[in-house]
């Protein structure tokens, strides 16, 4: 089986940078990989056999987060996926329940919620 693999799909490198970091805190067990779009990220799931996780970004160019979430669900769906998004809403969260997230993580609230919220997560995940 191949190592496994946690995906960071967002075209930010800001928050790809942020998203990569608490995944290193948090020692968790996979290789990290990283998409800026929905076609890079679906070409990274279609190769891959074995993603873990995932951290995708709501808004994307192309195509946005969602159909990459649904893919991610068909072909690994094992994996533990997250919706990042900036906004709220249960509408987006319903979205994102029914396209296969486990959750809705938003990152309009203060930095220290949304760190100790994901570090959280994480450990959960590593279980």
């Amino acid at each position: 089986m191949d190592a496994p693999y946690f995906l960071i799909a967002d075209d930010t490198p800001g928050k790809q940078f942020y998203l990569r970091s608490l995944l290193k805190k948090s020692h968790f067990p996979a290789k990290v990989v990283v998409a800026g779009t929905t076609k890079e990220s679906e070409e990274m799931i279609a190769k891959m056999s074995n993603i873990v996780g995932a951290f995708v970004d709501y808004r994307m160019p192309q195509t946005g987060g969602i159909p990459v979430v649904e893919m991610l669900r068909r072909t690994h769906p094992h994996a533990r996926i997250a919706l990042i998004t900036a906004s709220t809403g249960d509408a987006m969260e319903l979205q994102a329940q029914r396209a296969g997230a486990d959750i809705t993580i938003s990152t309009a609230y203060p930095e220290n919620f949304v760190t100790e919220r994901i570090l959280k997560l994480l450990d959960e995940w590593k279980k």
